[in-house]
């Protein structure tokens, strides 16, 4: 407008400019318009070029504006695929569906990237179209990318599912099938044990479907997988734990309950039979017995001690295992017979070495005991046997040494008392509460040690002060004697001196005699209770010597009175000696006058001087009698020596000459015994005892030495000591005395023979009423009647003899063989009504 206003100024100008002017102002308005149109005809055409431009990038703008729409489309549809839930058709829903959104995903792009290039080509906004350009390919790529990565995820989860639904599947059937063929096992009481290559079997598939449901649970668990999924593989591990707890159940050993039992029940046998192991007794063989029966429930246990391990390790892997519907019970019990077992394993191990060191200690003490015992029985039997001798012993000094020997053994056998002790302190020990099985043992050892030791030592004591009292004895007798015989040799002097000094010499010695009275009358009392006290032997020391002193004094004593010679000496000792053995037993009753009435004290001593006014009568009898019974021991003794020296083999006539001999002799030990017999009933019976015992004793020694020589049939009457044995001849019968002391040792001996066949009636094989052997009691029983024949006859010669015997007895005496003749004859009608009843 403006240039068309300037042109027509312009034109105006010219019109009225100067032609030359005019000119100039044309060519200028001409460059001027020429100008105009070329700038508008550019202008136009730059219109057009930006409406063109403009349409292209409102197009860019619209295209732009849809992908990135699509673009927002994908990345809600890819947010939304990130964690899909479901199941494999859920999963192929969500792929195709982002398929279809993907299909024509290059569309918009290829559109973009052509209008872009042909405005970028155009140089119409570079910069921004290349900006806008560059977020909307960035952008587009990257989803691109994550939308064909959600792809081939999607795919593979679709895989995934189908696998795991198949896989679930698959495991469902096979845990079905092994849950219907595990319940028919065990219904069957079929285990794995039974079946191993099955169990194997089934236990490597509950362990793959273990593994494959434990590794689908954890795939699973990280997604946000479909509850569908995840339930279903929830249902498959529980009847996996079921399957799984019948396996276990399949896996018991089937005998399990069975051994278990049967170990309990062999414990709870063991466990009845302790209490016999509890101490009663420590004698050896019972505990030697109670050890046995230990140890053969130390063996028991020990047999079943693999057993029970194994029950018990069997129980523990069940329990671990839950192999059981109740793991605790069973625990309970399995763990109860381990107590059991171990409790008494201790029990009987303990019991075991306890009885073992019993054993072991029962045994030292045993045998240290019987050392002990043995010793106090021998030494026991020697003091009675030593003892048992009437008086004093014949030989002192040997007494005395065996006495000291004795003490001294005593000594040395404490050691053994000592040991003993120790032993029972060790035992009690062990014993406990049941010491006092020791402690009596012990008690009745101390009681006999105390016995038998105070027994010897009483006996020594008892000896020592008897050898004191001898040796008193004979020092007085020396002094006296030796006094005597300064007197008579002063006497003898004074038959040769003047009789002024004679009668000197008479008057001092009627003093010193005077004075020695007392001391002879001392000795002689002394003497008298020696004689009265200390037995035979000592009578037999004794007496002699008092005599010998009471005949030298009498003598000494008459010749310092009279002045002449006293009567022969051996006429005096031997009458003396003779008066004395009448007297003994008077003086005996004598010196007990304390006991004494007054009357039997006055009867006595009348009775004394009866008696010795009958040994005056008697004493040429008694000589008589003496000479014979002395030459006959003699003889016995030759014949003795003769039986020694016989030659091997047997002389059959010398055999018959000592025979002939001896039949001889037997007439004359008869006649010997009838003149003792007519002594004793004249009153003499203590005088001739002795003798008489010593002669029969010495035949009975000879004819039994020489029985085996003439094969004669004898009898043996055996009693409890084997010196009183009495060996009876079929042609020899039993000595006859009437002397009391010998009479009452006849009955003595019998009575010990029918003590004998009482023990032999009361045999256990003849007291039995189950007896088998019928023979050996009818031998038994002929045996024993044989014996009661023999006795028979024994008792009546004791009968036959009764009224001389106990008319040559004392009043004490008489007394004593009467009641042993009672207690003889109610003996003799107890063991023959004894033998009447085994006989029925």
């Amino acid at each position: 407008m403006k240039v068309k206003l300037l042109t027509e100024t312009v034109n105006s100008v010219i019109a009225q400019a100067p032609p030359a002017a005019q000119e100039a102002l044309k060519k200028e308005l001409d460059t001027l318009t020429t100008n105009y149109q070329w700038l508008c005809t550019r202008l136009n055409g730059k219109c057009k070029t930006l409406e063109e431009v403009w349409a292209c990038w409102h197009e860019l703008l619209s295209y732009l504006e849809k992908a990135n729409k699509w673009l927002n489309e994908v990345e809600s549809k890819l947010k939304t695929t990130e964690n899909v839930p479901g199941g494999a058709e859920e999963l192929s829903e969500v792929l195709e569906s982002l398929e279809n959104l993907m299909q024509h995903s290059e569309d918009n792009p290829n559109q973009i990237r052509i209008l872009a290039q042909t405005l970028t080509d155009g140089g119409v906004m570079d910069e921004l179209i290349n900006e806008e350009l560059e977020t909307f390919n960035s952008r587009w790529r990257e989803l691109h990318e994550e939308a064909v990565r959600r792809q081939k995820l999607l795919e593979q989860s679709i895989q995934s599912a189908q696998e795991i639904e198949k896989s679930l599947h698959l495991i469902q059937e096979s845990l079905a099938f092994i849950d219907k063929q595990l319940a028919a096992y065990i219904a069957d009481k079929v285990d794995a044990a039974q079946m191993p290559q099955e169990a194997q079997k089934i236990q490597s598939e509950l362990t793959s479907h273990e593994i494959s449901l434990e590794e689908m649970k954890k795939h699973n668990q990280g997604k946000e997988a479909t509850q569908r999924v995840l339930s279903q593989i929830d249902v498959a591990q529980k009847k996996l734990q079921d399957v799984s707890m019948k396996f276990r159940l399949f896996q018991k050993p089937a005998n399990f309950e069975q051994r278990l039992e049967e170990s309990k029940m062999i414990l709870d046998e063991v466990k009845m039979h302790l209490p016999a192991l509890e101490t009663k007794s420590v004698e050896q063989e019972v505990v030697q017995s109670q050890l046995n029966h230990c140890v053969n429930l130390y063996k028991s246990l020990s047999e079943v001690k693999s057993e029970v391990e194994m029950v018990i390790k069997t129980g523990r892997q069940i329990v671990q295992k839950k192999q059981t519907e109740n793991p605790k019970e069973l625990d309970e019990r399995v763990t109860a017979l381990k107590l059991h077992y171990n409790e008494l394993g201790a029990k009987v191990t303990e019991r075991k070495q306890q009885l073992e060191k019993c054993l072991k200690l029962s045994r030292k003490m045993r045998k240290e005991m019987n050392v002990l015992t043995e010793w106090l029985a021998a030494t026991d039997m020697e003091l009675t046997k030593r003892s048992a001798v009437e008086g004093m012993p014949s030989n002192l000094d040997s007494e005395i040494a065996w006495g000291k020997a004795t003490q001294k053994e005593i000594e040395k056998q404490k050691l053994h008392l000592k040991s003993v002790t120790e032993l029972g302190e060790a035992l009690k020990t062990v014993l406990g509460k049941k010491e006092t099985l020791v402690e009596d043992k012990l008690s009745l050892l101390n009681s006999n040690w105390i016995a038998v030791t105070s027994r010897a030592e009483e006996w020594l004591n008892l000896l020592l002060e008897y050898q004191k009292h001898m040796e008193t004895f004979n020092q007085n007798v020396n002094q006296i004697t030796k006094w005597i015989i300064q007197a008579d040799i002063l006497l003898d002097e004074s038959e040769k001196k003047k009789p002024q000094q004679k009668e000197d010499i008479l008057k001092r010695l009627k003093a010193e005699m005077n004075d020695m009275r007392p001391k002879v009358d001392s000795t002689r009392d002394q003497a008298a209770n020696l004689m009265a006290n200390r037995g035979d032997h000592c009578r037999k020391i004794v007496e002699p010597k008092i005599s010998e002193l009471n005949h030298r004094f009498a003598a000494i004593s008459h010749r310092i009175k009279t002045g002449k010679a006293s009567i022969p000496l051996k006429e005096l000792e031997q009458f003396n000696s003779d008066i004395q053995k009448l007297l003994e037993p008077l003086e005996a009753e004598i010196q007990q006058g304390v006991n004494l009435k007054e009357e039997d004290f006055n009867k006595d001593m009348d009775l004394r001087s009866q008696r010795r006014k009958k040994a005056l009568e008697i004493s040429h009898q008694w000589y008589q009698y003496k000479r014979q019974a002395d030459d006959l021991l003699k003889c016995l003794d030759d014949i003795e020596k003769k039986l020694a020296s016989l030659p091997e083999p047997r002389d059959e006539r010398k055999i018959k000459e000592i025979d002939r001999e001896l039949q001889k002799k037997k007439e004359e030990l008869n006649a010997v015994r009838r003149q003792a017999e007519g002594l004793s009933e004249d009153g003499a019976a203590m005088a001739v005892e002795p003798t008489q015992i010593q002669l029969s004793k010495r035949w009975r020694e000879i004819e039994s030495k020489f029985a085996q020589f003439r094969r004669l049939n004898f009898a043996q009457i055996h009693t409890l000591r084997e010196e009183t044995m009495v060996v009876m001849t079929e042609d020899m019968p039993l000595e006859i005395s009437y002397v009391p002391s010998t009479y009452l040792t006849e009955i003595t001996h019998v009575s010990q023979a029918l003590s004998e066949v009482e023990q032999l009636l009361n045999a256990p094989e003849l007291c039995a009423k189950d007896f088998e052997d019928l023979f050996k009691q009818e031998e038994s029983l002929k045996n024993i009647k044989d014996s009661l024949q023999q006795i028979s006859g024994r008792i009546d010669i004791i009968h036959n003899k009764k009224t001389a015997a106990l008319q040559s007895a004392m009043p004490v005496e008489r007394a004593k063989l009467q009641e042993a003749l009672s207690q003889l004859d109610f003996q003799w009608e107890k063991v023959n009504k004894m033998y009447k009843d085994r006989q029925g």
